[in-house]
């Protein structure tokens, strides 16, 4: 029977590197909430466990959800330290909290399974994240690969697509990941065509790194600190090194890796059924 203990057991024997357990900071990969005795009826990869999604993956039939952010906020000041990875939030919380306190109860009430798979899914010499993001745009063919990295190392991000526009290239981005909130930094009718894409949180120490690349025009990510990166980028189109950054939200960034690991997940689970469910893009824009 496939259980949460069997299945993280499998996990851990086909990612591919020594597991984690834990960091320092107390993030953790493993069962978050739900027994490990529980037996899997059906797996869900997103990268949030919204309220939305649980709901979804029980309407299907499916207990067992496979995420990359915790499903209690637990990253903010208001998460005591004690509490940042532990299978349940404080009593103090859901009892205070109605928010959290509705969500513990419907996954108690459903017998869910929730499991983290961030750092051991990151150390992979694959980039899944990365992966995702490139098919979810259908760029595979633009991709610069480095001759020193895999082709999909962290590292290599460099793509050489066909000129075009600044402005329509962030239109181009909208539409095939199907979102709203996109955030542009930089001339509109600039041209641009070198572009170093990334997932996630962009911080300027990974800029400098990127930037090192010899004419790259724009480079495309998740967020960025806005006291920090936003500044940089902007003093970087003013001063004429780079014509633009485009921020497609850590959401949409990241969420088509759910999509990579289902797919990686079916390669060695096919007792029950397993299917990625989007988290969906969490804004709107005014139009």
């Amino acid at each position: 029977m496939l259980t949460g203990q069997v299945l993280l057991d499998r996990i851990q024997k086909n990612v591919g590197v020594p597991w984690q357990s834990q960091r320092s900071d107390g993030f953790s990969d493993g069962i978050l909430h739900g027994s490990a005795d529980t037996a899997v009826t059906g797996i869900v990869t997103t990268f949030t466990p919204t309220l939305e999604v649980l709901r979804g993956a029980v309407a299907s039939r499916k207990n067992t959800i496979i995420c990359r952010e915790a499903p209690f906020y637990s990253r903010g000041e208001r998460a005591p330290l004690f509490w940042r990875n532990s299978p349940a939030p404080p009593k103090e919380m859901t009892d205070n909290d109605p928010v959290c306190r509705a969500k513990q109860d419907f996954i108690t009430q459903n017998n869910l399974v929730i499991i983290r798979l961030v750092e051991n899914w990151d150390a992979r010499r694959s980039d899944g994240q990365l992966r995702g993001l490139v098919r979810a745009l259908s760029w595979e063919k633009f991709h610069v690969p480095a001759k020193s990295l895999d082709e999909y190392d962290p590292r290599n991000v460099y793509f050489q697509l066909r000129k075009n526009s600044l402005g329509r290239l962030a239109q181009d981005l909208q539409t095939k990941l199907k979102i709203h909130g996109v955030r542009v930094i930089g001339d509109a009718v600039s041209s641009v065509s070198n572009v170093a894409l990334t997932h996630g949180l962009l911080l300027v120490a990974d800029s400098e790194r990127m930037l090192r690349e010899q004419g790259l025009d724009v480079v495309i990510a998740g967020d960025a600190v806005e006291w920090e990166a936003v500044p940089y980028f902007a003093d970087l189109v003013t001063a004429g090194k780079v014509k633009g950054l485009i921020l497609i939200g850590q959401q949409a960034s990241e969420e088509p890796g759910g999509g990579e690991m289902a797919a990686w997940l079916k390669s060695f689970i096919s007792e029950v059924p397993i299917e990625w469910v989007p988290a969906g893009e969490p804004f709107w824009v005014l139009s």
